[in-house]
């Protein structure tokens, strides 16, 4: 998938993986003792960040829906928040454009769903950089949480 460029044999591979990779990520019912997930989602979102308009937005419209159940579904959410937190600030980056596009399309309720992954994410993450003198890091970027709604 992350292959560039791409082949025909290479989108075919891609077209076959892309609908059982989402299905893996999103059934957080079974185990997943290897965090497989976790890395999956990481190369869903690195595959969609590769592709050019209009597959971007196309690509976005399924992985952010994606990340979202993941987070919702899983048993330790404090654990795959960070992580969600940093793929849809990744897949924000990419295109914000289409990022917003899509969360527009959100309900309410999802839309403050995500807010809450990317806070709560944000601030597990925050809490974890420090300075070497053991002081906390600022943020070297800062996030308006106005997706457009």
């Amino acid at each position: 998938m992350l292959h560039s460029p791409k082949t025909p044999a290479d989108q075919t591979i891609t077209r076959y993986l892309l609908p059982r990779l989402i299905s893996f990520v999103t059934n957080t019912e079974t185990e997943d003792p290897e965090k497989a997930r976790g890395l999956i989602a990481y190369a869903l979102t690195t595959f969609v960040i590769s592709l050019k308009q209009p597959q971007l937005s196309a690509g976005m419209s399924l992985v952010l829906p994606t990340l979202l159940s993941r987070a919702n579904g899983e048993e330790n959410p404090g654990g795959v928040y960070p992580e969600t937190s940093a793929r849809l600030l990744e897949l924000a980056g990419a295109d914000q454009a289409a990022f917003r596009g899509v969360v527009a399309g959100m309900t309410e309720g999802q839309r403050a769903f995500m807010e809450g992954v990317i806070k709560a994410g944000r601030a597990r993450g925050a809490g974890q950089q420090k300075n070497p003198d053991g002081k906390d890091k600022e943020p070297t970027i800062a996030l308006r949480m106005n997706f457009g709604g």
